[in-house]
C-alpha cells in the first residue's frame, strides 16, 4: 500500500501535465495561425446571404487555400447562382478564385488575393504521425467562432477504398475543410466527416499534398469534364480490383454464394427465423461499400452493394409464393442519391437465363445514365431463380456510376457466383 499512493500520485501528475501541454498547445497553434484560418461560405446571388459554410486554411503566401471539395460544390455545379466568399479571424470578407477540386478525396483548391493576408501560412507536415500522437482538429463549428479541438491520430482507416485518418475528436459541423495539424502546426489531414462519439474522419496528408503541388488551374466551362475524368478513373480501378479479387464463398439456403468479395466492402448476415408469426423464412448475406462519393447535395455516387437472400415458406403455396417474390422484387431502389436533373429514368431488359452453373434465373436489369457524363450509368440488377418450388434465391446488386463495360464485366461475373450446393 505504501508503493500504490506514490504511483496513483505520479499517474495523476502525468495525466494532468499531458492535459495542460495539449491545452498550451491549442492555444499557441490558434494563436500563431489564426489569420490563415478562414470560415468559407457559398452566397446566394439572388439573396446576398450565405447559404453554407465550411472552413479552410491558408497554404502558401501567394494567397492558396485548401478546404473539402463538398463546401464549394455549390459553386462548381451553379456557378451562375453561387459566389464564394471568404472570412477571416477579423470579420473581414473577400471573394475567391476556384482554381482546381478533386471529387474523390473531397478536397479543393481556392485561392485569396496575397495582398488581403497576413500572418504565417500553415506548412505541410513531411510524414504522418506516429499512432498514437496528438493532433488538433482547427475549424468553425455551427458559425459560432473557429475553434481548435485535440485530439489522437489511430492510423488509417481499415478495409476503405478512400483513404481517411481515423482521429479521435469532435468534427462537427463547420468544421469541414479546417486542418488537422500536428504538435508543430503542420498540416497532417484535412477535416472531412464525423461519426459522433469522438470519432472524426480526415482526408490525409499525401492527397493534400497531390492537389496543392499539381497547381492546376481549371477554367469554369471545364468543371464536368474534370468531375467526368476522375469519375471514371475512380470507378475503373474500384471495378478492375474487385473483379480480380479472390471471391470467398458460403452456403445459403440450397445455394451457394458470394460471402465476400473485396476487403473494402462489409458483410453482414441475417434471418427471420427468431421472429413470430411469419410465413416465411428469409436467410440473407447483404454486402455494401458504405462510403459515397459527393459530387451535390442531389447527387451522390460511387456506390456499391450486393445482397443475397434465400427464401422459402411452408405456408404460402405456389402462387402466393411466386406473388411474394415479384413483390419483393418490384419494391427493389437503387442504393444512392440522385436527382432527375441529374440521371435520366432507368431502362430495363428482362429475361431468364442461366448461368455456368446452370442456376435458372428470372432477371431484371436495370440503368440509368448521367446527364452531365459520357458512359457513367447506375445499374440495378435483381434475379429470382425459378429452380425450386418450394424456395427462391433473390440476388440483388448496385452499382452507382460505372462504365457500360464496367457493368457487363461484374453482372457476368455476379451471375456467375452462385450454384446450387
Amino acid at each position: 500500500m505504501g508503493f500504490l499512493v506514490p504511483r496513483i500520485i505520479l499517474l495523476l501528475t502525468l495525466l494532468i501535465s499531458q492535459q495542460v501541454f495539449s491545452q498550451q498547445t491549442a492555444q499557441n497553434l490558434f494563436s500563431q495561425y489564426r489569420n490563415s484560418l478562414y470560415q468559407i461560405q457559398m452566397i446566394d446571388k439572388e439573396s446576398g446571404n450565405k447559404s453554407s459554410i465550411g472552413s479552410g486554411f491558408r497554404v502558401s503566401d501567394s494567397g492558396d487555400i485548401i478546404s473539402n471539395y463538398h463546401v464549394i460544390s455549390d459553386f462548381v455545379y451553379f456557378p451562375d447562382k453561387f459566389r464564394m466568399q471568404y472570412m477571416d479571424a477579423s470579420g473581414n470578407t473577400g471573394s475567391l478564385k476556384l482554381k482546381n477540386f478533386d471529387v474523390i478525396n473531397d478536397l479543393s483548391l481556392l485561392q485569396i488575393d496575397p495582398e488581403q493576408t497576413s500572418g504565417l501560412p500553415f506548412n505541410l507536415a513531411e510524414s504522418l504521425p506516429l499512432q498514437g500522437s496528438n493532433i488538433y482538429s482547427l475549424g468553425n463549428p455551427h458559425d459560432l467562432g473557429m475553434i481548435v479541438v485535440p485530439g489522437t491520430y489511430n492510423g488509417l482507416k481499415k478495409n476503405s477504398f478512400y483513404q481517411r485518418i481515423h482521429f479521435t475528436g469532435s468534427i462537427n459541423p463547420g468544421m469541414s475543410g479546417g486542418p488537422a495539424v500536428n504538435g508543430l502546426g503542420q498540416i497532417v489531414g484535412v477535416n472531412v466527416a464525423t461519426a459522433g462519439n469522438q470519432i472524426g474522419f480526415l482526408i490525409p496528408l499525401p492527397k493534400v499534398k497531390a492537389l496543392f503541388e499539381s497547381q492546376q488551374q481549371i477554367k469554369v466551362e471545364d468543371y464536368k469534364t474534370h468531375i467526368q475524368q476522375q469519375l471514371q478513373a475512380n470507378q475503373n480501378k474500384m471495378i478492375s480490383e474487385i473483379l480480380s479479387s479472390p471471391w470467398t464463398y458460403s452456403q445459403l439456403g440450397k445455394a451457394r454464394v458470394p460471402e465476400k468479395i473485396s476487403d473494402f466492402i462489409s458483410c453482414w448476415g441475417g434471418s427471420n427465423a427468431s421472429e413470430k408469426d411469419v410465413k416465411f423464412l428469409s436467410v440473407s448475406n447483404r454486402c455494401r461499400i458504405g462510403e459515397a462519393v459527393f459530387l451535390n447535395a442531389r447527387l451522390q455516387t460511387g456506390e456499391i452493394e450486393i445482397e443475397f437472400e434465400w427464401l422459402t415458406s411452408e405456408e404460402l403455396n405456389t402462387f402466393q409464393f411466386h406473388n411474394f417474390l415479384s413483390q419483393k422484387i418490384a419494391f427493389t431502389r437503387p442504393g444512392n442519391l440522385a436527382g432527375k436533373n441529374d440521371v435520366t429514368n432507368y431502362r430495363c431488359q428482362q429475361d431468364i437465363v442461366s448461368n455456368q452453373q446452370e442456376l435458372t434465373q428470372k432477371s431484371i436489369l436495370c440503368a440509368r445514365a448521367y446527364k452531365d457524363f459520357n458512359d457513367l450509368y447506375d445499374v440495378l440488377f435483381i434475379s429470382a431463380s425459378n429452380d425450386y418450388a418450394d424456395g427462391s434465391l433473390i440476388s440483388h446488386f448496385t452499382l452507382a456510376g460505372v462504365s457500360a463495360d464496367s457493368m457487363k464485366q461484374f453482372s457476368k461475373q455476379f451471375m456467375d457466383s452462385m450454384s446450387w450446393q
